[in-house]
């Protein structure tokens, strides 16, 4: 999500900046931006003027973040939490993050105090220990280091590092001026939960991004995979105002914040977004009369065969730090029939939807070499029919048969076992599931009938997801899939919340293969379900 800093005490008053509080913000929604910090929150601020800026940030449709103010370990918790009174009785929002810089004093100690009023006080605020361009007495020196040795010391759930990446690329220029610019450590990296993004001129920091240097691909690279904070603009006008206009600048940084932002990012922005009423829709599938399906997300799939409500491989990885559907599963999906389960990688099985759905009636399908696993993750042994290769199983009104899957590479030990399903019922089309294949030769394809509807995993290559073209995996892709179906043909597998942009597939990966397969097959049907979609299963 972005957000940008911008003054309180001009969000308080309208005075200090030339344009008007309507117009920024007004520029800023409308360009994308949904969350401002206000920049800075000091111990003179009153509770009802931090609350009174809230309330009209929240009323354009704003999420809040804080810049706080510590000035020393023993008042700590004064300075930072009074002026917060009024806001954190009402919060409009679910948490909230505040900014801290280093203090000249011990840092261990006023972190680790905070961090006991907020547990003291179930607080919904997380801190963050910000690098700053110098060192807390003023000198020269390694900011983000010694903020990641404070955190790393503390050790408290609440406590984390806003990254300054202006801050960081200056420390970079001044001492390795002649050098490729190198990341934090990877430890620092995943104790980030706050950014503060501004580049540089010269040695001046807090200048925009569309016209000044900062490595920001290569920076959000580092960042991005479960990065789930703010990625956070924080320009400082005073500094560029005889070049160019406040609005603009800031229009300019968000255009080219959003043009270097992972996929992955925009993808959580949408989960955010969207994922509850995706849910909510898909679920709808369970109300249907005949054969239909809903697409939950990526691969996991809900399912009405003929009054037979089946899950297969649900699960929700990062979206359940992004979405509230996830902690009502149960409440979704208890009226579920069976849950059929392919392999153990955790975008097919996720031990919290198993534990959370174990005390439910729903009956499970699960493969003779995770059945250990399925025991251990809470499900009893009465709630699983244990699927063996080429042995089908009966279970309510379907005829389930295990095939053998191809997630290994060809020519290589690298994969997992895992169980494809064809599925069938007496008055409903023919369903086959060959799950995440690796290996696309058609030699030794399992003895099944071809179905009316064969669900496809896209799969174009190892680390190939930034590829535009993936030949000729492709072209293999399509051949395969065609062996289990030449009717109708079902892409899904993108878009996965738990994948690095290199490693996760898009709708254009889906449209070069649904071309191949036209190409190959032009009377079969090719379908690319968006997320919540429920389609008919003729």
């Amino acid at each position: 999500m972005i957000g940008v800093s911008l003054p309180f005490d001009w969000l308080l008053t309208g005075e200090g900046l030339p344009e008007s509080r309507e117009d920024v913000l007004l520029a800023l929604k409308t360009e994308g931006v949904r969350s401002i910090e206000l920049r800075t929150v000091r111990e003179y601020h009153t509770a009802a003027d931090v609350k009174g800026v809230a309330q009209l940030l929240w009323d354009y449709g704003f999420s809040i973040s804080l810049h706080g103010d510590v000035k020393t370990q023993e008042n700590a918790v004064f300075e930072l939490f009074c002026p917060l009174e009024e806001l954190l009785k009402d919060l409009r929002q679910p948490s909230v993050n505040i900014t801290v810089h280093p203090i000249a004093g011990d840092n261990v100690k006023m972190l680790r105090s905070i961090a006991d009023h907020i547990e003291k006080h179930d607080l919904p605020v997380t801190v963050a220990l910000e690098n700053n361009r110098l060192m807390p007495d003023k000198t020269e020196g390694d900011s983000a280091a010694y903020v990641f040795g404070i955190v790393k010391e503390v050790d408290r759930a609440a406590i984390g590092i806003c990254w300054d990446m202006g801050h960081y690329m200056y420390w970079w220029q001044k001492n390795h001026s002649s050098e490729p610019v190198r990341l934090p450590d990877n430890a620092f990296l995943k104790s980030v939960i706050h950014t503060h993004i501004h580049a540089l001129s010269d040695l001046q920091t807090h200048f925009p991004l569309d016209s000044h240097a900062l490595p920001l691909k290569e920076f959000l690279g580092g960042l991005y995979f479960g990065y789930f904070g703010l990625y956070n603009i924080e320009l400082e006008y005073n500094r560029f105002k005889e070049l160019r206009p406040l609005i603009p600048s800031l229009v300019g940084s968000v255009r080219e914040l959003k043009a270097k932002m992972p996929i992955c990012a925009k993808l959580y922005d949408e989960i955010r977004e969207h994922f509850d009423d995706w849910f909510a829709s898909a679920c709808k599938v369970f109300d249907a009369d005949g054969a239909k399906f809903g697409l939950l997300h990526s691969s996991s799939y809900l399912f009405h065969f003929n009054g037979y409500r089946v899950g297969m491989d649900v699960v929700f990885r990062n979206a359940r730090f992004l979405a509230a559907a996830p902690e009502k599963c149960v409440d979704y999906l208890k009226n579920l029939h069976l849950m059929v389960i392919s392999h153990n990688h955790a975008d097919h099985f996720e031990e919290s939807v198993v534990r959370e759905l174990a005390n439910t009636q729903i009956r499970w399908v699960i493969p003779d070499f995770m059945y250990d696993m399925a025991l251990e993750w809470g499900l009893s042994p009465e709630k699983i029919h244990i699927a063996k290769k080429d042995e089908p199983l009966t279970v309510g009104n379907l005829t389930i048969l295990p095939f053998e899957g191809r997630h290994f590479r060809p020519g290589t030990q690298r994969g997992t076992a895992e169980y494809g399903y064809y599925i069938t019922a007496e008055g409903m089309p023919s369903v086959a599931f060959p799950v995440d294949v690796r290996d696309f030769s058609l030699e030794n394809l399992p003895n099944i009938p071809k179905a009316d509807y064969c669900f496809a995993h896209i799969w174009l290559g190892d680390g190939k997801g930034l590829d535009a073209i993936c030949e000729p995996i492709a072209q293999d892709f399509a051949e395969f899939m065609l062996r289990f179906s030449n009717k109708n043909i079902i892409l899904t597998h993108l878009y996965e919340n738990g994948r690095r942009d290199k490693a996760m597939w898009r709708k254009e990966h889906a449209e070069f293969v649904a071309a191949k397969i036209s190409e190959l097959s032009p009377k079969t049907n090719v379908f690319i379900p968006d997320c919540g979609q429920i389609i008919d299963l003729k």
